[in-house]
């Protein structure tokens, strides 16, 4: 494709206009998978880019007195908040990277089709539209067993990504859809420390206290997506994982709520699993549980 098609034929131009005002950092929303081609092709370029929530850009804009909208004054919000706050800037995903998570993110959108049409059959009565869904379940289950197919094609053509798999699943708990979730969305598991994944993905509990009063804590933001997967993670791995089953009991001996147990173990859980990527040290061996960081300090509060 043309760059000028990634920029909306202002490519070129672009580019040497960010050039000339020697742009250390290009701050871009985040717009629904909308912005990857300018955000690709801007690195390519040479050009560090940073990706952010767009609430975190409204906010700051409100904090700094910009209560207007257009899209002047957002632009120069988000220049401002690159020059305040130095937003870290995006890694570039290589064309297999991005590719996995195109298929993951498919296949979720698939299983959320076959949820709903599910959810439709138990309200139909008439015949041929029941018939029609079901022809369409059907057909959706298929395309769900091919994605399947080449999620894991792809994942075994990298000897690298199938290495991290066998160790993730290694983990009770830990399934092909959960390590393959934690490869293609979060390739941050092998660099930073378990606090910073914690709050990365939305499972870190965060302080609500003013002076003497001491609010719940609670998880905001984050990756839904491997959020979401650490959760279900975590579900089965209060059942079958020796490690997560004993600290969720001990969480609800200290009379945490079930859901706040949950999310405890998948933070757990997910620094048990960048433990054992970093180490490359499988579930089995002794040296893991020795490795693998506590949290129980951080939910004590919640």
């Amino acid at each position: 494709m043309e760059r000028a098609e990634y920029f909306g034929g202002l490519g070129t131009a672009l580019e040497q206009q960010l050039r000339s005002w020697m742009v250390a950092l290009v701050v871009v929303e985040a717009t629904g998978e909308m912005e990857r081609n300018l955000v690709e092709q801007l690195q390519r370029a040479g050009f560090e880019v940073a990706v952010i929530n767009p609430k975190r850009a409204r906010d700051f804009a409100k904090a700094s007195g910009r209560l207007a909208k257009t899209d002047r004054i957002d632009a120069q919000g988000l220049a401002h908040f690159g020059e305040a706050l130095r937003p870290l800037p995006k890694a570039l995903a290589v064309e297999s990277q991005q590719a996995l998570s195109d298929l993951v993110s498919r296949r979720t959108q698939v299983v959320e089709m076959i949820n709903n049409e599910q959810r439709r059959l138990h309200s139909v009565r008439h015949r041929s539209a029941r018939a029609d869904i079901e022809a369409h379940l059907d057909w959706l289950r298929q395309r769900l067993i091919g994605l399947d197919s080449e999620i894991d094609q792809l994942r075994r053509d990298s000897q690298e990504w199938q290495s991290q798999y066998e160790l993730l699943t290694s983990v009770p708990g830990v399934g092909r859809v959960v390590a393959t979730t934690l490869l293609c969305a979060l390739p941050e598991l092998t660099t930073l420390p378990p606090k910073k994944l914690g709050a990365l993905v939305g499972l870190a509990p965060m302080n609500f206290d003013s002076g003497k009063m001491r609010g719940k804590r609670r998880i905001v933001g984050g990756r839904a997506l491997v959020g979401s997967a650490l959760q279900m993670a975590a579900l089965v791995a209060v059942q079958h994982n020796p490690v997560i089953q004993a600290f969720y009991q001990k969480l609800l001996a200290a009379g945490k709520a079930k859901k706040v147990g949950l999310i405890a173990c998948a933070h757990k859980l997910l620094g048990i699993l960048s433990a054992i990527v970093k180490q490359q040290v499988p579930w089995k061996s002794p040296v893991l549980v020795e490795a693998a960081p506590s949290v129980t300090a951080a939910w004590v509060d919640i």
